[in-house]
């Protein structure tokens, strides 16, 4: 099972809310969103990390 990881989620919320015209999506709006995208890339990251560390451990016991 996938989980999306807190900022693929926030920015599934904003974009939500510009398509519901409650945010207008502007310089400011795309910045938040290009700084998300760049920490979810992280965020991806180091899971996939955790989860190589993981099936290491478990192939050395």
């Amino acid at each position: 099972m996938t989980t999306k990881s807190l900022p693929a989620y926030l920015q599934q919320v904003l974009k939500h809310h510009v398509d519901e015209s409650q945010l207008t999506h502007d310089d400011e709006l795309q910045g938040i969103i290009d700084r998300l995208s760049n920490l979810n890339e992280k965020v991806e990251s180091l899971k996939k990390k955790i989860k190589v560390n993981r099936q290491n451990k478990e192939q050395e016991q």
